[in-house]
């Protein structure tokens, strides 16, 4: 495993010696990493491999197991409050879009951000600031011609740049998204990749997960590869991202080639 130095760092995710199971099942095994403010992480894996039950963790929507030796901190609290969380952390999760109301329109989806629940009636209660922000999230997201739309009449670009508007409603810190360019054409990936980069230009931290080396940030700065439940590798896109590493991490001969700032790969 590549060790990078992380001395003048600061942890907002402190991970030490954990398990998750899930029905009867080890998913994440002998977990220890800390993530920190002022890094962009990219999870890359085998599809079944334990990285969208890493990020969920972080949402708190799984448990580790408690044992003796392990510990599991969020902003230095082991306890936190799920509302806190989501004011420090937004989160775009690739099962959120199944989980909407039919009838739901997309104006009312991102205010849910505030709420937790996707009805019109709870809309309304919302204060003049944190609609003000919902109106500048918008605007910055380019969303304004369809907020009135239902949200599930919506093409997959623009259902996912509404997500995204939802988990930013609460100016959170920290940004974990997983599989944020699944399904996107051409045009949508470049869009949804351009708006990440602006937003960690203004200093938003991310964490995210993509099966497409296409996708990847450029201001990706760190790499994490999960394979078997287990953290196998640690370290920079220009110690992780190549022919040889993801060759072995998903056991098929893989070619990878960057041009620019982006990488390519051909199987």
């Amino acid at each position: 495993m590549v060790h990078r130095p992380k001395s003048k760092l600061i942890s907002w995710a402190q991970v030490k010696n954990l398990n998750v199971m899930i029905d009867q099942k080890i998913i994440l095994s002998n977990i220890n990493i800390n993530l920190n403010f002022g890094e962009n992480i990219l999870i890359l894996g085998p599809n079944g491999s334990g990285k969208s039950t890493f990020l969920k963790l972080l949402n708190r929507s799984i448990y580790p197991l408690i044992e003796r030796g392990s510990s599991f901190k969020l902003f230095n609290k082991e306890n936190i409050n799920i509302w806190d969380l989501r004011k420090d952390i937004g989160f775009l999760f690739k099962d959120m879009e199944n989980r909407v109301n039919k009838g739901v329109k997309l104006k009312d989806l991102i205010i849910s951000g505030f709420t937790g629940t996707f009805n019109e009636r709870y809309s309304k209660l919302i204060s003049k600031d944190d609609m003000k922000n919902v109106e500048s999230l918008i605007i910055q997201l380019d969303i304004q011609n369809i907020v009135d739309k239902e949200f599930h009449s919506l093409s997959d670009g623009q259902k996912r740049r509404g997500m995204l508007a939802r988990a930013l409603v609460y100016r959170p810190k920290l940004l974990v998204l997983d599989e944020p360019f699944c399904n996107l054409d051409i045009k949508s990936n470049s869009i949804l990749n351009k708006t990440l980069l602006k937003l960690i230009d203004k200093s938003l931290n991310i964490i995210y997960i993509t099966h497409s080396l296409e996708s990847i940030l450029p201001l990706t700065n760190r790499v994490l590869l999960i394979k078997g439940g287990k953290i196998i590798n640690d370290g920079t896109p220009e110690e992780l991202i190549n022919s040889e590493v993801l060759s072995e991490l998903y056991n098929i001969s893989i070619k990878v080639i960057k041009q620019g700032s982006y990488w390519r790969s051909i199987v």
